[in-house]
Order: structure tokens, then sequence, then C-alpha cells
């Protein structure tokens, strides 16, 4: 069994472990569906940030999900509750969406500025 295969198989056992489907599993990660099946299939591979992301949300350590081990030192160790995951994921977003925000309004203001100092160029 091939490396992406063997990360594949320990995503879905976890993910029907938690008692979710792929939709509800992407919904909460934030990718398609398809993207969730070809990660259990093995067909492509996690980026880091989304392996995280998918650690945290199936209740598993990322050492487990890549290499497979010290399963019983996972099983044993408390995983946050799902509503206090599930709110900081929010609160990741909601900043998320803020630095977006505040990246058009820098554009702007610097769109803005170009324009008033092309005005007081063209007076001068």
């Amino acid at each position: 069994m091939t490396y992406s295969l063997r990360l594949g198989s320990r995503i879905q056992k976890s993910r029907s472990a938690k008692g979710l489907s792929v939709s509800q599993l992407a919904s909460r990660i934030g990718v398609k569906p398809t993207t969730v099946e070809k990660w259990e299939s093995g067909e492509t591979d996690l980026r880091p940030n989304k392996l995280d992301q998918l650690a945290g949300i199936l209740g598993v350590s990322m050492i487990w999900l890549l290499v497979g081990e010290d399963e019983n030192i996972v099983t044993s160790v408390e995983s946050p509750d799902f509503n206090e995951t599930h709110m900081l994921e929010e609160k990741i977003n909601r900043a998320e969406e803020m630095i977006n925000d505040l990246s058009f309004l820098l554009a702007d203001i610097r769109a803005q500025s170009r324009r008033i100092q092309r005005d007081i160029n063209a007076e001068s």
C-alpha cells in the first residue's frame, strides 16, 4: 500500500469514527467533497494547512494521520470538544475575512492617494 493510500485510509477511518460524511467533512474544512474523496483514495495529497485543520476536526494528531504510529497515544489524548474547535474555526474565518476587507480598503486608500497626488501634480 502506498503512502497516499495509507494516509487516505486513516482519513477515511477517522472521518467514519466521527460520524461525518464526506460532504460534512468537506464543508468543515472548506474544500469540495471531491477533494476529500481524492484524499481518501490517495489520488491527491493534502497541503500542510489542510492536514492541520483535518487533524483538528477529526480529533487525531497530524503525526497519526501522516505515519499511523502512536495510535494508542492518539486515542488516549483528550481531543478538544467539537463545539470548541468549531468556534475557533469560525473565529479564524472571520479573521481571514477581516484581513481580506482590510486589504481591499488599503488598495482603495492607495488608489485615492495616487489620484490626489496626480491632481496636485497637475495643478502645479
